[in-house]
């Protein structure tokens, strides 16, 4: 044996900003994007999360940056030149609300699901809270993206309640396109719906009833189901019947934290429990940064009568 060892590499710092990425890594996608904006013909600021143009529209970053980390960085330039050639064409497109018919915007309204913190002018649009941290809004579905219904349009093409209820139909519509039982530590599992359409993890307006015809188990009211919505291609659920709700709780808390942190269209990292009138907060940010698990009086006595149950 040797006297001496290689000091085995420390890993290095994720950006803060775009988290999936080292810090090393996202300085080179914000150099990229910088010639990939010039080669374009247009001189940006490029800030940690998003750039700014000169009329002051605003490029995101995080679901490029998403797709970039799934792919040697000899690609980045070309997925970061696709994305934003689609941007920019959605910019100077006509306004879908003003060319669309009635008829064809009934059948592309969807009830979507947002992460609020993600949405700076919530006030400009109609809304309501799905859990703690979600919105839900009216989304119309386009070809190469989507349009949110502002009051104006809402309005236009119905009102909130009725182009809600389109957008539920809609989602009832959707195919199954992937759907998973996941171990959970300690026993038991939790179910994940995947999907590449942006509207999968919408499919959470749909539970119970959705987890009910997808797994054939029924919702005890006196217990209700876990439910989180990592990101716009994934829903996850567990119905609560016994003591495995236990690790289904710390397994999908990991679940949705990686599905939060490394995906596009990022919704919310936390878990929540339905408690017979609206979804409860169960894990929540420390101040290291990590995920703790709270647990209120109303959900101990669950966990409680799980116990006794088995």
């Amino acid at each position: 044996m040797g006297i001496f060892r290689k000091k085995s590499q420390e890993p290095e710092t994720p950006d803060p900003h775009l988290t999936f990425l080292t810090l090393s890594a996202a300085n080179s996608f914000r150099a990229i994007t910088r010639e990939v904006f010039a080669e374009m013909g247009l001189e940006v600021q490029i800030q940690p999360g998003h750039a700014v143009d000169d009329s002051g529209r605003e490029f995101g970053f995080w679901n490029v940056a998403a797709a970039c980390h799934d792919e040697p960085q000899s690609a980045w330039r070309s997925l970061i030149s696709a994305h934003l050639q689609r941007v920019l064409g959605s910019f100077d497109a006509p306004d879908p609300f003003e060319i669309l018919s009635a008829a064809d915007v009934s059948g592309r309204a969807f009830a979507r699901l947002y992460d609020e913190a993600n949405i700076p002018t919530l006030d400009g649009y109609p809304h309501r809270e799905f859990a703690p941290g979600i919105v839900e809004m009216l989304a119309l579905d386009l070809p190469d993206t989507v349009a949110i219904f502002n009051h104006k349009n809402t309005s236009k093409f119905g009102g909130w309640e009725g182009l809600r209820i389109q957008g539920i139909t809609n989602l009832r519509r959707m195919e199954v396109e992937q759907l998973e039982t996941i171990p959970a530590p300690g026993g038991g599992s939790f179910t994940a719906l995947l999907g590449e359409s942006v509207y999968t993890a919408s499919q959470a307006l749909l539970l119970p009833e959705l987890a009910s015809e997808l797994t054939g188990k029924r919702i005890r009211e006196n217990l209700g189901w876990l439910m989180s919505v990592p990101n716009r291609h994934q829903l996850v659920w567990h119905i609560i019947e016994d003591d495995t709700v236990v690790g289904a709780v710390s397994g999908m808390a990991r679940f949705a934290a990686m599905g939060y942190s490394d995906s596009p269209g990022p919704v919310s990292p936390h878990v929540f429990w339905w408690n017979g009138t609206s979804y409860e907060q169960l894990t929540h940010v420390s101040n290291n940064g990590g995920l703790t698990i709270r647990v209120s009086p109303e959900f101990q006595t669950v966990l409680d009568s799980t116990t006794m149950d088995g």
